[in-house]
């Protein structure tokens, strides 16, 4: 099953024993972005003491990547990648930018801070579940598309309408579970349709 992804980008912050950590999640198509946004980060905040960072990419979460950015071994990145791969996210980046504020932090401090400020950043950025989906394509006269188009979003499906010479054609991505119920109301409407599978559908998610 392919793995979910966030909804959005999103910060989370918070300042332990006078350190700051600022939380950044970015959604990534893969991990050479990730370059790119820690620059970025760094030219934000040239103040700064680390930018810290993890990603994971790929269907089934298959690629990642952590750097700890000067921190103890693995008390930065690690937990950032853990707070994305605990979610079963994947096509995210997360980036942690820490102000040092005098007062040295022990590494298990470290990590529950990081992980932790991570976890609030994956929370605040939403989720959106990706299910396997189809395209039916309909074909109707003209005069009938705007009474079709009305019935399926009665019925609670998002049609793609194109008008050509030769009539109307309708588009509908639909999860693969919902695809019986739409060609049974398509069929009641005398729509002769075809159905191209293979699609992945993103869809507001929960947890």
């Amino acid at each position: 099953m392919v793995r979910a992804t966030i909804a959005r980008g999103a910060t989370a912050e918070v300042e332990i024993s006078r350190s700051r950590f600022v939380a950044s999640a970015h959604r990534i198509a893969a991990l050479d972005e990730l370059p790119a946004l820690i620059r970025a980060a760094r030219r934000a905040h040239p103040d700064a003491r680390h930018v810290c960072s993890a990603g994971v990419a790929g269907p089934h979460g298959e690629a990642s990547r952590s750097n700890d950015d000067g921190e103890p071994a693995s008390t930065a990145g690690a937990p950032i990648l853990a707070a994305i791969a605990g979610r079963e996210l994947t096509d995210v980046a997360v980036l942690v930018v820490r102000w040092f504020g005098g007062v040295k932090l022990g590494t298990g401090e470290l990590v529950r801070a990081y992980g932790s400020i991570a976890g609030d950043a994956l929370e605040a950025a939403g989720r959106l579940e990706r299910v396997s989906a189809s395209e039916v394509t309909g074909s109707v006269p003209i005069a009938d598309a705007p009474r079709v188009e009305h019935v399926l979003r009665t019925a609670g499906h998002e049609p793609r309408v194109a008008y050509g010479a030769g009539g109307a054609e309708l588009r509908c991505t639909v999860e693969d579970a919902r695809l019986p119920a739409l060609a049974s109301l398509l069929a009641q409407l005398g729509v002769p349709s075809s159905t191209r599978g293979g699609l992945v559908l993103e869809v507001p998610g929960t947890g």
